[in-house]
């Protein structure tokens, strides 16, 4: 009996852990599916019951909250459901965990397709993902939508990998439907453009193609067209007072922090610098991509597209603490090519983690200016690993030449 016993695990042993990570990571979100944070308690409660006082989604049409609509239809179909508040807006970023854990296992089967020992990592890689501490604390205690757009966000690069375009540019556009925090991403896509030509320019114009028909329920419901993009330009807008929010930019090196380590902006011209820097920053990435013609094979994707994440969450103004979450997430497939380099998805970690244990736990016993420095540090490693690998012989021919 027992050796029955034993041949079953090992014939089923992946499925079997499989099972008993995602078992753990379930349990491990339920205990914290009570806790309130100030945005659920102020922002997404009161914008739930909102809607559900004026009729779910016929409340569509009303001005309510400051998220994209396909996000708030999301929660008016939540209103019909007899399930707390907090539970179910929660429920919803939580199933998007899985989503991006599975993505990322996906895409580890795809960059490691020959690779005898591909069960083993991709397992691995989901298992970290569900147990990021940053990944749980966001959808499960803090109740965010991070995980939705990063989801897919995740998908995307998923089908880029595959050289399915067409998929991949819709996928972009639900990202970016949920969050304008996808342009974080976009770079890459420019990128791969640029370098390989595969698609039409047009393409890009699905994204917000995307984002239009994500918002048709509330439209049908009454809302302006005008809304689908007016709700990104107030978002821009809403904080232009800070430069920084509790996120360890390149800002706090510079400007000094309030008691809640935001950067105060001394004026508009500041953040235009900073728009214009990750602009030029970007087009020299370019440049040096056509000028060696990079390909851009998975590996590339993969570097490149953390890389972009790190550059545009340290350079460009109003960054909140949740920014880097998927930077978080695809630094664990960045460790899969660069298994010496483990310093980067800790290091991204412990910077991300900065944000959550200031805003949630109202504390955090690190200055932000140091894991500001510490953040450029990383991305300089990064950006010097990247040059060294694709840029560094062709340039070194030409100075001797």
């Amino acid at each position: 009996m027992t050796e029955k016993v034993w041949n079953f695990i090992e014939k089923y042993k992946f499925m079997i852990f499989f099972f008993i990570i995602t078992v753990i990571s379930i349990y491990a979100r339920i205990a914290l599916l009570d806790f309130i944070s100030g945005d659920f308690e102020y922002c997404v409660q009161p914008w739930f019951y909102e809607l559900k006082e004026n009729g779910g989604l016929s409340a569509l049409k009303l001005d309510i909250g400051n998220y994209n609509l396909p996000y708030l239809t999301i929660l008016a179909l939540l209103t019909y459901l007899p399930i707390e508040p907090i539970v179910s807006v929660k429920m919803i970023s939580v199933i998007c965990d899985y989503i991006c854990a599975l993505t990322i296992m996906k895409m580890v089967y795809i960059i490691l397709k020959d690779n005898k020992n591909k069960d083993f990592y991709a397992l691995i890689a989901y298992g970290v993902i569900l147990f990021l501490p940053t990944v749980i604390l966001n959808s499960a205690c803090w109740g965010q939508a991070d995980s939705i757009y990063v989801a897919f966000m995740l998908l995307a690069l998923a089908s880029l990998l595959e050289e399915k375009y067409l998929k991949s540019f819709i996928y972009l556009g639900i990202s970016f439907a949920f969050k304008l925090q996808f342009i974080f991403i976009l770079p890459l896509f420019v990128l791969v453009y640029i370098a390989k030509r595969k698609f039409p320019l047009y393409y890009f114009f699905i994204i917000p193609l995307v984002n239009m028909v994500m918002c048709l329920p509330a439209i049908i419901f009454g809302k302006p067209i005008s809304s689908c993009i007016d709700i990104y330009i107030n978002q821009a807008s809403q904080y232009n007072a800070y430069l920084s929010m509790n996120f360890p930019g390149i800002y706090n090196l510079f400007f000094p922090t309030n008691m809640y380590n935001y950067v105060e902006a001394p004026n508009e011209f500041i953040s235009k610098v900073g728009i214009m820097a990750t602009l030029f920053v970007f087009v020299i990435i370019a440049f040096m991509v056509l000028y060696k013609k990079i390909k851009f094979n998975k590996q590339q994707i993969i570097e490149f597209g953390l890389l972009s994440i790190m550059i545009a969450t340290f350079l460009l103004p109003h960054m909140h603490d949740r920014y880097l979450f998927a930077g978080d997430i695809l630094s664990v497939l960045y460790l899969v090519y660069n298994k010496d380099k483990i310093y980067v998805p800790i290091g991204i970690s412990l910077i991300s983690m900065y944000g959550y244990t200031g805003f949630l736990f109202e504390g955090s016993p690190i200055p932000i200016q140091y894991l500001s420095f510490m953040y450029l540090i990383l991305i300089v490693l990064v950006a010097k690993d990247i040059y060294n690998k694709y840029f560094k012989e062709e340039i070194e021919e030409v100075k001797i030449n």
